[in-house]
C-alpha cells in the first residue's frame, strides 16, 4: 500500500472506507485508536502526510496544492467502495479541497463529509500568521494553542525535529482560503468544542455554503483539540452517521 495511507487493520470485505485527515502538525497516531471502536464492515484509512511518523525525513509541504496533487493520482484506486472523509482543523481543509478536484475529475464523491473543528474552507484565517515567526515567538504560540505535548516543547532535540513540520502545516492553514465556486453533493457533518473560542458558530455554519445539502452541527465538550480529549464522544458521532447508511 502507498506511503500515503495507513490502514491499521486492512478488510477485504469492507462495504464502506472512512479516510481520516489529521491536523496541523497531527499525525496517524490520533486515528489509529479508532480502529477497534468501529464497526466491523468499515476501514479505517489514515492519510499521512510527509514529514510525520514514518514519513519523518521526507519533504513537506508547505501549500496546499503539492499537497493535493500529490494525492490526486494515488487515491482513486480507493475509491470503489462507498467511503466517508473525516478531517478536524486543518484535515478539514485538506479533505474538501482535496474533494472538489475529484468532483471536477469526475470520480465518486464520498456519502458524507464530515469537518471537525474547523471554519470552512472559503473562509480566510483571521489570526495573525505564525509560521514565520522567530524560533522562541513560534514556540510561544505553540504553548499557547496547547496542540504540542509540553514534552515536545521542553525537550530541545524533539523541538527542533517537529518545528519544521509544524511551521510547514501552519502555513498551509494560514495561507489556504478555497476561492471557486464549486458546491459538493453529499452530505455534511460539522463537529466543534464548546471551549474552541477561534471557531464561532458562523464558522460552522459556512461550510453549508459549499454543500448541497443541509449542514449538521455538533458541539461536543473540549477545546480545539477535543478529537483528543474526548475521543469516545467523537466516535459515539462518527458511528451514528455511519449507522444512517450501513450496519454491521
Amino acid at each position: 500500500m502507498n506511503k500515503w495511507f495507513i490502514i491499521p487493520k486492512p478488510n477485504r470485505n469492507a462495504e464502506l472506507r472512512l479516510f481520516c485527515f489529521p491536523y496541523a502538525g497531527g499525525s496517524s497516531t490520533t486515528y489509529l485508536p479508532w480502529v477497534n471502536d468501529l464497526p466491523d464492515n468499515v476501514e479505517l484509512i489514515i492519510v499521512q502526510p510527509p514529514g510525520r511518523n514514518n514519513r519523518m525525513f521526507e519533504p513537506m509541504h508547505s501549500n496546499m496544492t503539492d499537497l493535493v496533487n500529490e494525492l490526486i493520482p494515488i487515491i482513486p484506486r480507493l475509491l470503489n467502495k462507498p467511503y466517508i472523509f473525516f478531517g478536524h482543523s486543518l484535515g478539514s481543509r485538506i479533505a474538501f479541497e482535496l474533494l472538489t478536484q475529484l468532483q471536477m475529475l469526475n470520480h465518486p464523491l464520498p456519502q458524507h463529509f464530515i469537518a471537525s473543528g474547523s471554519r470552512g474552507a472559503q473562509v480566510p484565517s483571521t489570526k495573525k500568521p505564525t509560521h514565520h515567526l522567530p524560533h522562541d515567538e513560534f514556540i510561544a504560540e505553540l504553548q499557547d494553542l496547547n496542540g504540542t505535548p509540553q514534552a515536545v516543547l521542553e525537550n530541545q532535540e524533539l523541538t527542533e525535529l517537529f518545528l519544521p513540520l509544524l511551521r510547514a502545516d501552519f502555513k498551509i492553514s494560514e495561507t489556504y482560503c478555497y476561492s471557486g465556486k464549486m458546491i459538493l453533493d453529499c452530505k455534511i457533518s460539522v463537529l466543534s468544542g464548546e471551549d474552541d473560542i477561534d471557531i464561532t458558530l458562523a464558522n460552522l455554519q459556512s461550510w453549508g455554503d459549499l454543500f448541497t445539502e443541509e449542514v449538521e452541527i455538533h458541539y461536543l465538550s473540549g477545546g480545539h483539540f477535543f478529537i483528543e480529549s474526548h475521543r469516545e464522544n467523537v466516535l459515539e458521532i462518527v458511528n451514528s452517521i455511519i449507522a444512517k447508511y450501513w450496519r454491521a
